[in-house]
């Protein structure tokens, strides 16, 4: 990591770590006794439902997809899409397949037998979907990280343990979601074991990005749209650092009411960093008219959030959430409304990869792969 990503990295980690607390302070209240940088809530929330505020932020959300909606349902292709180059779906895939078969039926269970290890099944499962998806992809173009870029996806590990801890440390400000299940929460094994988990987050959503990116299909729709050229000024990327460290301070003074801003202000914070820096973020096509890797971001991010809400949902330890104003209609654990998390949260996956590896998704397809899967027309 060069030192001008350290600086980066660990002025983004200043404010996110100082400033909620610091907002908390500038209220005139006392620090909560419990804080901590790696904590882990078993004491739920305050849950709540407003079917004003849930109409309106259902009707905010329906308005900010509906134009990606209309944009695919409308584009029309010169040509039929080009499939990709089929290959034999590898061995390894049908390894990774059986394994986590076999992790379901252990997570789903209540075996005797596997009593002790019970609580320890989750990571098993994505280990698996890690190394399915990127079976698929290797099916489908002959690349993958997984095969090609073994390193990469290593290193993603590692950061992704620490990217997730990150939002544990701000949901004890917001109280959004606790676990249940767990016997000996503090101990040494439990944080190994959330660490392993929280290790698999962004090489499960980078390696859905990849995927999705190889059907020309999803990807094609959003590759010529509307230019903001905007998005690529230093003055975008001080707006973008101010709000997103208002909304951090925010998060402090009214964490019920802001709840939502956990997901949205350290997205700000980093893509303004790296737009200031002048490095490419998911936002930088957009200068050209290319709404892929935001659409695609959101896209994997939320593929991702159905299997960890359905794998969560029945294993034995596992998280529930409270979530002010909008808490209902459940899909397992997760309130409706709150699956529009997953699509910040897949924007969020990309820039802290960037900002901290220096790589983004796209960058990790050659480029006559690249060129191979542009085939379209707009409508």
């Amino acid at each position: 990591m060069s030192s001008t990503k350290v600086i980066s990295g660990g002025i983004f980690l200043f404010f996110l770590f100082v400033l909620p607390p610091l907002g908390i302070i500038l209220s005139g209240q006392p620090l909560p006794p419990y804080l901590a940088l790696l904590p882990i809530p078993t004491q739920p929330g305050r849950a709540s439902l407003s079917w004003t505020i849930f109409g309106i932020l259902a009707i905010l959300i329906a308005g900010t997809l509906a134009p990606f909606l209309w944009r695919y349902a409308r584009f029309q292709y010169c040509s039929p899409p080009q499939p990709s180059s089929q290959i034999r779906f590898p061995w390894w895939g049908w390894m990774a397949v059986g394994w986590t078969a076999f992790a379901c039926l252990l997570a789903w269970t209540r075996f005797s037998w596997f009593q002790a290890w019970q609580p320890y099944t989750f990571p098993l499962l994505w280990f698996g979907y890690i190394v399915v998806i990127n079976a698929l992809l290797f099916s489908r173009t002959g690349q993958c990280m997984f095969i090609n870029h073994p390193k990469f996806l290593f290193k993603l590990f590692v950061l992704s343990a620490g990217f997730w801890w990150m939002f544990e440390y701000l949901n004890q400000f917001v109280h959004n979601w606790h676990y249940v299940g767990m016997t000996e929460v503090h101990s040494v094994t439990t944080v190994f074991w959330m660490t392993l988990s929280f290790s698999t987050v962004l090489p499960a959503v980078l390696g859905t990005y990849e995927y999705l990116a190889s059907f020309t299909q999803v990807k094609t729709p959003f590759e010529n749209w509307h230019v903001l050229p905007m998005v690529n000024s230093p003055r975008t990327g001080w707006l973008l650092i101010s709000l997103g460290c208002l909304g951090l301070l925010l998060i402090g003074r009214w964490p019920t009411m802001l709840f939502f801003l956990l997901w949205i202000a350290p997205l700000l914070i980093m893509l303004g960093i790296q737009i200031i820096r002048r490095d490419p973020t998911v936002l930088t096509p957009l200068g050209k008219g290319n709404w892929s890797p935001v659409a695609l971001s959101g896209m994997a991010a939320l593929v991702c959030g159905l299997f960890w809400e359905m794998w969560n949902a029945f294993s034995l330890v596992h998280w529930e959430y409270s979530i002010p104003y909008v808490h209902a209609f459940k899909i397992f654990e997760m309130p409706l409304l709150g699956y529009a998390g997953y699509l910040p949260f897949g924007l969020e996956c990309v820039a802290v990869t960037e900002l901290f590896w220096g790589v983004l998704p796209w960058n990790l397809a050659s480029p006559e792969d690249s060129q191979k899967n542009n085939s379209g027309c707009s409508p």
